[in-house]
């Protein structure tokens, strides 16, 4: 559809220019959907679109066409909100024309020379400090000399990957002073600023905001992860806004959409930004809770990652998303009701003459309507000569499998049809192949297909250090970590420690086993760790480890010279998380089977259509508990748990000699022989 250009034109000669740009009949029935527009008098119409418009319309809304009460299709010009604020090209962060920073005992003043003659929409400082909170008094000027204050200082930070450094104008401003508050945090050295020009006198457009379901909450390895469902696909998001109980806090967050490249299942940022509520000088809190989104999806489904570190998860009470208005505007010949239609694969942007007076379209005073709700358009059929190629049907089985030279299975349980996602827990992470391809979906002996997806996320285990004293090195601390399953994938190792002062070097290892029957220690990871009784130490260490575990125990150690020994108070592992996505109409049957070394990678069909599979809603099928390990004989157990191969040997030597009596009383005996 045309985009509106300025002209100039009467309103007899608008009515007579869209009246003349009917284009060639259509049949409605190739459209799916319609909603009905009660039309109360002639003249100009502006039909805001809802979010039902959005979800059965193409991404780029192509196919919406508005017929008269006699189903003759009606020329008109889609209006969108987000052009009207969008600053052009040329609009984007400057460097300042001018900065200083002058110093005093109890505060850094920064003089701004911004360079923009207009509105300021605001400053970006610069600075390389890491970590830092300031209270920060923006005034404007005209001339340098005559200062106005913006009001209560604002937060600037940046904490725990969460920062803001930007200063919010939003008026003319030649000139801008910001001072920080250095009376009660360390001094931070400001380079440089960078201004954005607002997008120029015209208001911004109301924005709509609309209700985001939270579908789904997931507590990860220092982050949480929000599946949102909104209430409509192809809304052209402007924002994400947060509703959090928390007093105080500051974190990062960031926007996605699934999304599939080259067959591999990944996440697309599509937003990111920072919420925060901050109190400054015992003022009233301050808050940031919208995080900007300039994106229109294709899918109702969001993924939203808050990283928290090592604070605690923040309490969201509800999510709103916020979207930019569109409007369709078209000139009604007479009352009645018309109809707004949607739903056609095939359709492309139409192009009606009536470019030229677009302009005037825009400006010029219409009825304001919302559409009714949608309803199937009877007598419904795609056109088939221009329909799109539909999508093949993604496929349920796969060809049949012999499952019993699989060590373990395990069965899944679905708790409603549809497109699946299961999470591989520590035990089955364990079990398998490290490159997943051991394992099989399977339903009454077919196999299931499914595409594997392992996205960047961390789930963690809370282990218990146990203190194990070894009377050979009295100086050395050591303690024994026992972990759920042997081979369990785990990343790294955090501990944590209440001991307020020292400094140790630690080693972990595990024990393997040695060619000749024994184990012998291997050295997986090393790290330093040091403590002081001051606000801010770290009360963690981490130790990445970077190979696959073999065994179920850890070991960990330190040398404590002459000083005395440190307490351990908890131990976190984590882990990669890796999920099986698949589609299943039925809820019963199903069953994971894994633990075969030599079993060749799958290779299903239903790759060719992952990006279908991967980028729609799913439910959550979850793992039957693991079955428990077989106990080991006494044999067993006395060869693992010799450090060598001694009792080994010698158990085998005993065991021939008595072989060897045996065999010698059952010979027979010469006749000579006593």
């Amino acid at each position: 559809m045309q985009r509106l250009l300025p002209a100039r034109i009467d309103a007899a000669g608008l009515f007579l220019a869209l009246t003349l740009a009917a284009p060639a009949a259509l049949v409605p029935t190739e459209w799916q959907h319609r909603q009905p527009l009660e039309v109360a008098q002639p003249g100009l119409v502006r039909v805001a679109l809802p979010p039902e418009t959005f979800d059965r319309a193409q991404a780029d809304l192509a196919d919406l066409r508005i017929v008269d009460p006699e189903g003759r299709e009606l020329a008109c010009a889609l209006e969108h909100g987000r052009d009207a604020c969008a600053p052009p090209a040329t609009q984007r962060l400057a460097a300042v024309q001018g900065f200083r920073g002058t110093l005093s005992r109890e505060q850094t003043q920064l003089r701004i020379e911004t360079g923009v003659t207009g509105r300021v929409a605001f400053l970006e400082l610069a600075t390389s400090a890491p970590y830092f909170l300031k209270a920060a008094h923006v005034e404007v000027s005209a001339d340098g000399e005559n200062w106005t204050s913006l009001g209560p200082a604002i937060p600037v930070f940046r904490q725990f990957g969460a920062e803001n450094l930007r200063v919010e104008i939003g008026r003319e401003a030649p000139h801008v002073r910001v001072t920080l508050d250095d009376a009660r945090s360390r001094r931070v050295e400001f380079t440089g600023a960078r201004v954005l020009p607002a997008a120029g006198s015209a208001a911004e457009p109301e924005r709509t905001g609309v209700a985001a379901q939270v579908v789904r909450r997931e507590e990860f390895a220092g982050e949480t992860v929000l599946t949102l469902l909104l209430p409509a696909a192809h809304l052209p998001l402007a924002a994400l806004a947060f509703e959090a109980a928390d007093p105080l806090f500051m974190r990062r967050v960031t926007v996605a959409v699934r999304d599939v490249s080259d067959g591999t299942p990944r996440e697309r940022t599509i937003g990111s930004g920072t919420l925060y509520r901050v109190a400054l000088d015992g003022a009233p809190a301050r808050a940031r809770l919208e995080v900007p989104v300039d994106h229109t999806p294709a899918t109702r489904e969001l993924i939203v990652h808050v990283h928290n570190g090592d604070s605690p998860p923040l309490q969201f009470a509800a999510v709103r998303a916020d979207h930019w208005p569109v409007t369709l505007a078209f000139m009604a010949a007479s009352a009645g009701r018309h109809h707004l239609l949607s739903g056609n694969a095939s359709a492309r942007a139409p192009r009606y003459d009536f470019a030229a007076f677009a302009g005037d379209l825009h400006r010029a005073a219409a009825t304001r309507l919302t559409p009714g709700s949608a309803e199937v358009m009877p007598g419904y059929r795609p056109a088939e000569s221009l329909s799109a190629p539909a999508l093949p049907e993604i496929p349920l089985s796969g060809a049949p499998l012999d499952a019993a030279k699989w060590t373990v299975r395990r069965a899944v349980h679905i708790r409603a049809v549809g497109v699946q996602e299961l999470e591989l827990d520590p035990a089955a992470l364990a079990g398998a192949r490290p490159d997943l391809g051991d394992l099989r979906l399977l339903r009454r002996g077919n196999q299931i297909p499914y595409v594997p997806e392992r996205p960047a996320l961390q789930r963690t285990l809370a282990l218990t250090p146990v203190p194990e004293a070894d009377p050979k090195r009295p100086s050395v601390s050591v303690w024994k970590i026992a972990l759920p399953h042997a081979g369990i994938p785990v990343s790294r190792l955090v501990l944590r420690s209440g001991t307020p002062l020292f400094s140790r070097q630690f080693r972990l290892s595990e024990r393997r086993e040695s060619p000749n029957g024994g184990t012998s220690p291997h050295l997986l990871a090393t790290a330093a760790w040091s403590r002081r009784p001051e606000p801010g130490e770290p009360e963690t260490c981490t130790l990445e480890i970077p190979e696959r575990l073999t065994s179920d125990t850890l070991w960990l150690e330190t040398d404590n010279g002459d000083n005395p020994a440190i307490a351990l108070d908890a131990a976190t592992a984590t882990h990669p998380v890796a999920r099986l996505v698949f589609k299943v109409t039925g809820p019963d049957g199903f069953e994971l089977a894994y633990g075969r070394r030599e079993a060749a990678a799958p290779q299903y069909d239903l790759r060719l259509v992952a990006a279908r599979l991967l980028t729609v809603p799913r439910q959550v099928a979850q793992l039957a508990p693991a079955p428990a390990a077989p106990a080991k004989s006494p044999i067993d157990r006395l060869l693992r748990s010799a450090n060598g191969g001694i009792v080994f040997w010698s158990a085998l030597a005993l065991v021939v000699v008595v072989l060897l009596g045996v065999v010698a009383r059952l010979l027979p005996k010469s006749p000579g022989s006593p």
